[in-house]
């Protein structure tokens, strides 16, 4: 059974690939989980089709830059072998019993959503592993950055407005957070280096 759902920035993985064995180990010491990888350093594809494509073609490249991410890491897990793409594959790799690894599903979800929903279906708990070791009240390079220890979904709403278009969220989406409140989704935010 599934009881942690992981979102794994793809920055954290692209900047990191050095370090699969690390991710092998941290990821080896737990229960069945789903990891949901983000675009990372492929998202320069989304940016240089900015000026070419609509908003859903940049969609699109983004969820096949995030595949990508996640083939690299399942391999490196001994993961189950497919890649989801649909919300049918996933429940189909989650009865196997073995760690899966997935990006994106569809346009207008970012990986977060995508990894919101997923804990949402198996009712899990969702770690959102980032290049920052939580929330902050502004950027944390900035001086006066402060940690937040917990939050509501609504302050983070606050911390997050106009946040969605494709390659350029934060912290976290708009979606995402909707999908955690509607469902009350224990969620943790933590480094992932």
């Amino acid at each position: 059974m599934v009881e942690k759902v992981y979102a794994l920035g793809g920055s954290v993985l692209t900047e990191n690939l050095d370090k699969l064995d690390q991710y092998k180990n941290a990821f080896d010491s737990e229960k069945q989980k789903i990891i949901v990888t983000g675009a990372g350093k492929l998202k320069e594809n989304i940016l240089a089709a900015e000026e070419h494509g609509n908003q859903a073609e940049l969609d699109l490249i983004g969820i096949e830059a995030t595949r990508l991410n996640a083939k690299t890491l399942a391999t490196a897990l001994d993961a189950y072998p497919e890649i989801p793409e649909t919300v049918g594959e996933i429940q189909k790799a989650a009865e196997t019993g073995e760690d899966t690894v997935m990006g994106g599903l569809v346009p207008g979800y970012s990986t977060d959503a995508v990894a919101a929903t997923v804990a949402e279906l198996f009712e899990a708990r969702l770690i959102i592993a980032t290049s920052v070791d939580g929330v902050y009240t502004e950027d944390p390079e900035e001086k006066e950055a402060e940690k937040i220890e917990e939050t509501t979904v609504s302050e983070l709403r606050e911390l997050t407005e106009g946040n969605n278009s494709a390659g350029t969220h934060d912290l976290i989406d708009s979606t995402a957070l909707d999908i955690i409140e509607r469902s009350n989704i224990r969620t943790q935010i933590v480094l992932g280096t």
